[in-house]
């Protein structure tokens, strides 16, 4: 019995393995394609628009409200026979009234009014104001969720771009150190203390690469699943391209400081809401004054067990039918309350404006901040460059010393190591430029980011091929890097080592562990 159960068990479970969905798509998109899709599947820039639509519908009330008052009140019930008039009536007062029948009695009463005083239309007027500035604050705050957004959208994209390009430069590393180490097995002789502590010396460094290759895994899976959840595109990817360095003049920082001030959202929502408090105080203010206005008053009743009564001197409240025009009155009489509630306005305007030259000054630190990272960037992406370059030039002059029989392994792993944390630093830098440019964009009330891609970003074929390109020339430094270890393990097996093709191998175990696509650099 538990053995068919268990067959049923794993026949249920490959069932559904099978049923599985198939993995997402890989869909390539630009940066330009991510944004417009963020922008339209954003929950926040759509809650925005929502509560312009809102403010909207705030102002249409301001205007239809006082011109559209009407009161309708009614009132239904029983009432007993009541019969006679003022001066005789057969029903004896003080008798039991339900032994004479019930009727029915009903009321209806229907009032408007229409403002016609001055300052009545004046403190409707500071209403419609407050209104309107709500929907322009209201609007600014779309501009500044749809600001948030392409900044979120372009960090995202910038972080996969160079997640897969630090893991593109691991994946090399770890190759170089399987060459590297093959051919050190190879030229062990007796196996001395110097032997074992080169190899000993290559395994710390390749388990170093591997943690920050994990590292690196993390920041890819993140930075692709924010893509795709604000793109709103499964298997949203980018293309097999570096992160290019964004290139461009910078100018000076009142440029940028000005441009805030024009175009920031927060500062047009300070303006609004400034406005919104005045026109509360100038409202308050009206108030002191009593409210005229033409009315209209409409009134029917009727009682069908209560006689009419026709004399007009003669109280009628159960069967009656009127309507009336005049003028109106409402006045609150409460100067008092009301002179303190105008104090209280006007210190909160008082309070606002105080917080917008809070605000004024935090955004010019914003900017100047985010500015001062931009023109850092440049100059530690200038600086990783060079000392990249120099780092390529180095490794690649120790091992040809090494390949030729003066140097030993051990000399390799500084130049190695000094020159990976260059290019590191150089990709690091390259993103924190672009990420930068970014958010002076943000900062700045910009929607486009300022700075082109460098033209000499070009990608580079995957390294360590798994064979030599003969008669192609080189593709840059590194690859002069990779034509010297390919050399130097052919060297190896030529003598005849019993190792594999370095080469071939170091592709093989890229491939098994996954490498990252296609990348490069500048």
């Amino acid at each position: 019995m538990m053995g068919a159960f268990g067959l049923f068990a794993v026949a249920v479970t490959v069932s559904f393995q099978v049923k599985a969905d198939p993995p997402a798509a890989r869909v390539v998109l630009s940066l330009r394609e991510a944004q417009l899709r963020a922008e339209r599947a954003s929950p926040g820039v759509e809650a925005a628009r929502h509560r312009v639509l809102a403010a909207r519908a705030q102002l249409d009330e301001a205007w239809r409200a006082p011109f559209s008052t009407v009161s309708v009140t009614g009132f239904l019930s029983l009432s007993p026979t009541a019969r006679g008039n003022p001066t005789y009536s057969p029903d004896a007062f003080g008798q039991n009234p339900f032994d004479n029948g019930l009727g029915v009695i009903g009321r209806l009463s229907v009032e408007t009014a229409i403002p016609i005083s001055p300052w009545t239309h004046l403190r409707l007027g500071e209403v419609r104001d407050a209104a309107r500035a709500n929907i322009r604050a209201s609007e600014a705050e779309v501009r500044k969720a749809r600001l948030e957004l392409l900044h979120t959208v372009r960090r995202a994209y910038f972080g996969l771009q160079f997640a897969r390009d630090v893991l593109y430069l691991l994946n090399r590393s770890r190759g170089w150190l399987e060459q590297a180490d093959q051919q050190l097995q190879s030229q062990q002789g007796d196996g001395g203390a110097s032997s074992l502590n080169d190899a000993r010396q290559l395994r710390m460094y390749r388990e170093e690469v591997r943690a920050r290759t994990a590292q690196m895994r993390q920041a890819e899976h993140v930075a692709s699943a924010t893509l795709g959840w604000l793109s709103d595109t499964e298997g949203a990817d980018v293309p097999e391209a570096p992160l290019c360095v964004y290139e461009g003049e910078i100018g000076p920082l009142v440029t940028y400081l000005t441009r805030a001030r024009l175009n920031r959202p927060e500062v047009e929502q300070l303006r609004q809401g400034l406005a919104a408090r005045r026109a509360a105080v100038a409202i308050q203010q009206w108030a002191y004054l009593p409210d005229v206005g033409l009315g209209l008053s409409a009134s029917f009743a009727t009682a069908s067990t209560i006689t009419q009564q026709t004399n007009p001197f003669a109280a009628n409240n159960n069967n009656f039918a009127f309507w009336g025009a005049g003028l109106v009155l409402r006045w609150n009489l409460d100067a008092l309350t009301n002179h303190a509630r105008v104090s209280r306005l006007r210190e909160e305007l008082a309070m606002t404006e105080a917080q917008e030259r809070l605000a004024l000054g935090a955004i010019a630190i914003d900017v100047t901040n985010v500015y001062e990272q931009v023109v850092a960037a440049q100059e530690r992406e200038a600086a990783y460059n060079s000392a990249e370059r120099d780092g390529s030039a180095w490794f690649t002059s120790v091992f040809t010393s090494y390949q030729s029989g003066v140097g030993e392994a051990s000399t390799l792993i500084t130049p190695l190591r000094e020159y990976l944390q260059a290019r590191f630093n150089h990709l690091q830098a390259t993103h924190d430029l672009a990420v930068a440019r970014s958010q002076l964009a943000m900062v700045t009330g910009v929607s486009e980011m300022e700075g082109t891609a460098a033209g000499d970003c070009v990608v580079s074929p995957v390294a360590p091929a798994p064979e030599p390109d003969a008669g192609a020339p080189p593709s840059g430094e590194e690859d002069e890097i990779e034509r010297l270890l390919r050399e130097s393990a052919q060297e190896a097996g030529d003598a005849g080592v019993a190792t594999q093709d370095a080469t071939g191998d170091s592709a093989r175990r890229l491939n098994d562990a996954g490498g990252a696509p296609r990348r490069g650099g500048r």
